[in-house]
């Protein structure tokens, strides 16, 4: 019989559908530039292991287009310049948006684990 999915099936929860979210939660705290992201990532509980950085820049960049989130250059200080991201009122406004539609995904989550657990799967 072959497997249709890999896994435990943990993985998939860490899609767009989660990391978008957590990139504009961190940011709502305080802007910060694409590789400083990952230590706030991580203290959010949404380590990305296997995450190139190139993969986390693109993200910021759609979530930019989608006008979630606005950046500009900071020059000063030694080294290269770094483009630091912001949350605009928009990205505050998907935030709510999106904790109101995940709430409801929770419940329905929390109700099929019930059943299985029930069910002594």
């Amino acid at each position: 019989m072959r497997r249709r999915f890999r896994g435990c099936g943990c993985g998939p929860l860490l899609n767009t559908e989660v990391l978008s979210p957590a990139i504009l939660l961190a940011l709502s705290r305080k802007p910060g530039y694409g590789y400083g992201l990952f230590g706030e990532l991580k203290a959010l509980g949404v380590e990305v292991p296997g995450c190139h950085p190139s993969v986390l820049y693109r993200m910021l960049r759609m979530l930019e287009m989608e006008g979630l989130l606005a950046s500009f250059w900071d020059t000063e200080g030694s080294g290269p310049a770094r483009r630091v991201y912001v949350l605009t009122e928009q990205g505050r406004s998907f935030l709510r948006e999106w904790s109101r539609k995940a709430r409801e995904k929770v419940a329905v989550i929390e109700k099929l684990i019930e059943e299985i657990e029930k069910g002594g799967v």
